[in-house]
């Protein structure tokens, strides 16, 4: 309940910043829609305080409360022969020692100019995979204050046109269930003629699939949602 109040909270920010709560639309060929000035920079870095201060004391609770811990430690290990058995996404490999993440090894604008650094952890299991999402948190906020210490000025947007005679390009972000790719293809009067997304769940759901065996039935919520993989990813 308490993370889900700070949830609320950000969405809230970002549909009055950004006009929508899960920031629909914002990225556009070319740029993004809006700006921020300097009373919004302001308002951002008092939320990232704010969050820094509530979030400290709420995951010491989560880490050093004895029967979480202990109860997540088995279920759902990723073992190094599961492992080598699967192509799951970086938020899979993390946890097992894999030093994986497209922000920094691929990396794209702005992360091109941030050093990113990147949790990883050993074990392999539920509490190994809920350390990494809770250190990208404090990564995420380290992140967010440098780009808004250097937040050029400018317009947001340039003009855009599809390259001429066509072509091919080749997308890949790092999201926090792992890495997303899109390839998409134009013909020579600058329309899709392909596209093809790939979401993390398309890796991770049969991942998850090895590494149920072995586990009593009253884990798989657990092991489940250490990963909450995505249902529409997949199908995509």
């Amino acid at each position: 309940m308490q993370f889900g109040a700070l949830r609320e909270r950000w969405q809230r920010r970002s549909a009055t910043l950004f006009g929508h709560r899960l920031l629909f639309d914002v990225l556009t060929p070319g740029g993004v829609r809006g700006d921020v000035d300097a009373a919004a920079i302001a308002s951002l870095r008092a939320d990232h305080i704010a969050l820094r201060a509530v979030l400290r004391p709420l995951i010491d609770i989560v880490l050093d409360t004895p029967r979480w811990t202990t109860a997540w430690l088995a279920p759902a290990c990723w073992t190094p022969p599961t492992r080598a058995r699967s192509a799951a996404s970086a938020m899979w490999r993390v946890p097992r020692g894999q030093d994986l993440d497209v922000r920094r090894d691929a990396p794209y604008a702005p992360y091109d100019r941030l050093g990113v650094r990147v949790p990883v952890y050993t074990q392999g299991d539920v509490v190994a995979r809920l350390r990494v999402r809770l250190d990208e948190i404090g990564i995420a906020l380290d992140l967010l204050d440098a780009l808004l210490a250097d937040l050029p000025a400018g317009a947001t947007m340039v003009a855009w046109a599809p390259p001429a005679g066509g072509g091919t390009g080749l997308g890949l972000v790092e999201g926090w269930r792992g890495e997303t790719v899109a390839y998409v293809r134009l013909d020579a009067l600058g329309r899709v003629t392909c596209y093809a997304p790939r979401d993390p769940g398309v890796l991770n759901w049969p991942a998850l699939e090895r590494l149920l065996p072995g586990n009593i039935i009253p884990d798989f919520p657990v092991c489940n949602k250490s990963i909450n993989g995505s249902y529409a990813g997949h199908d995509l």
